[in-house]
């Protein structure tokens, strides 16, 4: 049998591109490396007892290595770019979770797309266990992602093991199809222009971001001179970072630093500035950020901030300090790269985790507190903290409960059906669908798993090898408490269990604009944005 000598050549010329950012001393280890992966798939691939496929072979070799990295750098290879280009031509809909290979194991990464997944209670790091009926035992991403998309508006259940709990972990995801605008509403917040507040919801950062919110505003300040601007970033997974450049031009000077990149490759570094007039220098501006709110988002929220030219209402950003790029590999493969950290104008990072492995480390910075020009603390290494922080009622545990099983996904497709005609036009009171609601859930026998009921799988399974008789008796009374607390828990919940579901059955009658203007009148986060943009005082005292 002939030697596969490709690998091994491609490997070695490899290194000679690599010459310009090494001493000698890096150049000799990283030739004799890349000399030991050649010859051993080289031996194994001729030479072992069996047949070795060389494709699935090689991307298990790949996707060991960059497990020792961050979750963003990630391998593509062929199929995996075909198939991506297909299910965008098929106009399916996917779960809203980012996955990848690590240490042998399908896990949840942090959020690069809509953040619905992570919303309904997926947390990055948990690992698939099982996708529909289909354990992810020996399954690529490619195949668990071909599991995952499929017709908008249905639901594929996925099995997680989460780190520190014994149990597994059980969710139910809705499909949904992308949105296809990036700005998804923009308009004046109140029953009317009269105190001429803008509101702009950006969903993503794609190539025209930039346009799209300067015209949003352009086009209310033309009706009416602003008085005060509500940016909405909650959910925003960030995107090209020269529509975030583009769109802190609307508000800042020309010239502006808006962020800095730095890399190890001959310790580049490299600066971006606004070069466009401002449109709207002065006018009084408060941005929307949550946890899932990332990359580009948080170098527009943060930047903003450094320049004292923005409040931030909300919560904590996600802290995604790193940048990549798709470097095209041989035979239409791709690989994305992180390359460099993200500092924002005041010398801070946003990046929040540190990554570390025996190979490689990404570490959060030492320094933490940096000023602004006008004397503001901020602080790096944690995401974006808000100004303001966002004082929300705590979810109780049946209502994460709910999401979980997609409960009011669900519901809202059989209301729907049942009581609203093609002019979306339905019928039933609020009493009623909260009663109909109740019903629908004891029909379907949803688990509605909590915390504590996770604990109580725990306590049960070691009374149980304990042949402890007692204590199991007094397990099942307090069994009974945990049911009797769940039913307690929707009373107390019912106000947002109402919201819930009047969200999602607003999204299947109304077109996305409409139903996100339905929407903000319930919105806590946008009316205290209201508020604040329209108190100059305390405006002032925030912006020090």
């Amino acid at each position: 049998m002939p030697r596969l000598l490709y690998p091994f050549g491609f490997l070695l010329a490899s290194v000679l591109l690599l010459t310009a950012f090494r001493s000698d001393d890096d150049l000799f280890e990283l030739r004799k490396h890349f000399e030991i992966f050649g010859a051993v798939y080289e031996e194994i691939t001729a030479g072992y007892v069996n047949d070795v496929r060389p494709a699935p072979f090689m991307r298990a070799g790949i996707e060991a290595m960059l497990s020792q990295l961050d979750p963003y750098t990630q391998y593509y290879d062929e199929a995996d770019m075909a198939d991506s280009r297909l299910w965008q031509q098929r106009n399916l809909g996917g779960v809203g979770i980012t996955i990848g290979s690590r240490g042998g194991r399908l896990a949840v990464l942090a959020p690069e797309g809509d953040a619905s997944a992570y919303r309904t209670g997926i947390r990055p790091g948990d690992v698939l266990l099982q996708i529909g009926e289909s354990p992810t035992d020996g399954m690529t991403v490619l195949e668990a992602n071909e599991l995952l998309v499929g017709q908008p508006g249905t639901v594929i259940d996925v099995l997680v093991e989460r780190q520190g709990e014994a149990v597994p972990r059980s969710f139910s995801l809705p499909r949904v199809r992308p949105g296809t605008n990036d700005v998804s509403w923009f308009g004046w917040l109140g029953p009317d222009s009269t105190d001429a507040i803008a509101y702009v919801k950006l969903d993503q950062f794609g190539d025209r971001s930039g346009r799209e919110v300067k015209r949003a505003f352009r086009t209310l300040n033309r009706q009416i001179p602003l008085e005060g601007m509500v940016l909405d970033l909650r959910g925003n997974p960030g995107g090209i970072l020269a529509e975030a450049v583009e769109l802190v031009s609307i508000f800042v000077p020309s010239g502006s630093l808006v962020v800095t990149t730095r890399s190890r490759a001959d310790n580049a570094i490299q600066e971006y500035r606004t070069d466009a007039e401002p449109y709207l220098p002065d006018t009084p501006l408060v941005i929307l950020m949550d946890e899932y709110s990332a990359s580009a988002s948080e170098i527009v929220a943060g930047a903003l901030q450094d320049m004292d030219r923005a409040v931030i209402l909300g919560r904590t950003s996600l802290g995604k300090g790193l940048v990549q790029v798709f470097r095209p590999l041989p035979h239409n493969a791709t690989l994305k790269l992180t390359i460099s950290h993200y500092y924002l104008p005041s010398g801070r990072t946003i990046q929040s985790a540190q990554y570390s492995s025996a190979a490689a480390t990404v570490a959060v910075p030492t320094r933490v507190d940096f000023t602004t020009p006008a004397g503001r603390v901020v602080r790096g290494g944690r995401g974006v903290e808000p100004d303001v922080v966002v004082d929300l009622p705590v979810e109780t545990p049946i209502e994460a409960a709910l999401r979980q099983e997609s409960a009011f996904f669900l519901f809202a497709n059989q209301w729907v059906s049942d009581r609203c005609d093609a002019d979306a036009r339905c019928t039933g009171t609020d009493e009623e669908m909260l009663t109909g609601f109740r019903e629908w859930i004891d029909r379907q026998g949803f688990p509605l798993t909590t915390d504590l009921d996770l604990l109580f799988v725990e306590m049960q399974a070691l009374a149980q090898a304990g042949g402890n008789d007692r204590v199991t008796g007094e397990l099942a009374a307090l069994k009974a408490v945990i049911s009797q607390a769940k039913q307690e828990q929707l009373d107390t919940a019912a106000d947002r269990i109402l919201f819930a579901l009047h969200e999602e059955i607003r999204s299947r009658l109304l077109v996305d604009q409409e139903m996100v203007r339905a929407n903000l009148d319930g919105d806590v986060w946008v009316q205290q944005g209201r508020e604040l943009v329209s108190d100059r005082r305390a405006l002032a005292q925030l912006l020090g």
